[in-house]
């Protein structure tokens, strides 16, 4: 079924978010490296909880960096405090993992996909673009005001194509104004015909991982495309451009939109699937419009390459400041380099 014939729920959060913290923090200590080290290998998960952050995964690289500071720092710049306790747990990264990148195959078995469809919002579904674009608006709103907390969700009803219903919950002071901190949220959001609920629940006076625990990776599909399209479960945050479960679903997105931008179908999908230490996919499937399009698939074959090392070259992942695509989704802001379309 088509996304414009669907009725869904999607969701987003803002930067304050446990989960979101944590996934900053993770390509925050990944960008540092890669400035340092273009070829450093990372798998930065952090977990946050009690205002304390525990740092763990592997690393392999040429640099040091000195993670607690730099975690500190990422945290107060999206909290507006510092006070929070840093515990480092990285360790080298295994042979047995570097040996199988260092030949150009993947590091790990696993399915990646991309998807697209055909609409002004940069090709993805109406009410996924418009949960992650509110949050970034509500995130410029608190910084801008400081009426409200760094925590906080976004979520949207879409019935047919037609937006129905939009939630919004931040965190709050206790003495805080609600009428208006309503009226400066819908105003900011400014969404007519729609019905618009902002922090029904009046006691959200508690966020972020001072409250509830974070976790690296717990938000992939706010990440992706909102559940309106699959996901292979590898997590994107922390993760250097060797890991194809990162690489391989920037490539399959860049993929899809661009056949949609090129009029082979107004909805696609890309899968592929990879085995340990293999430099070529196991096996790529195109969707079009709903069904397996074998003549599409083998095109795509003929026209990308989809080894690891290839896909870093063609979309300039070693240069890419990942720290930005920590935020509100990593497929809305066509600046990226996976977001350009290629001309087929």
């Amino acid at each position: 079924m088509k996304y414009c014939e669907k009725t869904y729920t999607v969701e987003s959060v803002l930067r304050g978010h446990p989960d979101k913290i944590c996934d900053q923090i993770s390509d925050a200590i990944l960008d540092a490296y890669l400035e340092k080290d273009k070829m450093a290998h990372t798998a930065i998960e952090c977990l946050g909880t009690r205002n304390k952050l525990i740092v763990a995964g592997e690393i392999k690289s040429s640099e040091e960096i000195e993670i607690e500071s730099l975690s500190r720092k990422t945290y107060c710049e999206i909290t507006g405090t510092s006070d929070i306790e840093v515990i480092n747990l990285t360790s080298q990264q295994s042979e047995q993992l570097g040996d199988a990148i260092k030949s150009g195959g993947a590091g790990d078995q696993g399915v990646m996909y991309g998807y697209a469809c055909k609409t002004e919002y940069n090709y993805l579904p109406y009410g996924y673009w418009l949960v992650n674009d509110i949050a970034k608006r509500l995130d410029e709103l608190r910084e801008k005001t400081k009426i409200f907390l760094p925590d906080g969700k976004v979520q949207a009803v879409v019935e047919k194509g037609k937006l129905k219903r939009v939630t919004v919950n931040v965190q709050h002071p206790l003495k805080c104004n609600m009428e208006e901190l309503e009226k400066a949220i819908k105003k900011v959001i400014n969404l007519d015909g729609a019905v618009v609920d902002v922090n029904t629940d009046k006691y959200f006076i508690k966020g972020g991982i001072s409250n509830d625990t974070g976790l690296t990776g717990r938000k992939i599909i706010v990440d992706t495309y909102g559940g309106l399209a699959p996901h292979g479960g590898g997590a994107f945050s922390g993760k250097d451009p060797t890991k194809v479960d990162r690489s391989a679903a920037y490539m399959c997105r860049y993929v899809a939109k661009s056949l949609v931008a090129n009029d082979f179908a107004t909805e696609c999908q890309v899968a592929v699937s990879y085995n340990f230490g293999e430099d070529r996919p196991a096996m790529i499937v195109v969707t079009a419009d709903g069904e397996y399009s074998e003549k599409i698939t083998k095109f795509v074959k003929s026209k990308f390459d989809f080894s690891p090392n290839s896909i870093i070259e063609r979309l300039n992942l070693r240069f890419t400041k990942y720290y930005p695509t920590s935020k509100y989704g990593h497929f809305t802001d066509p600046k990226y380099e996976w977001e350009k379309i290629c001309e087929l």
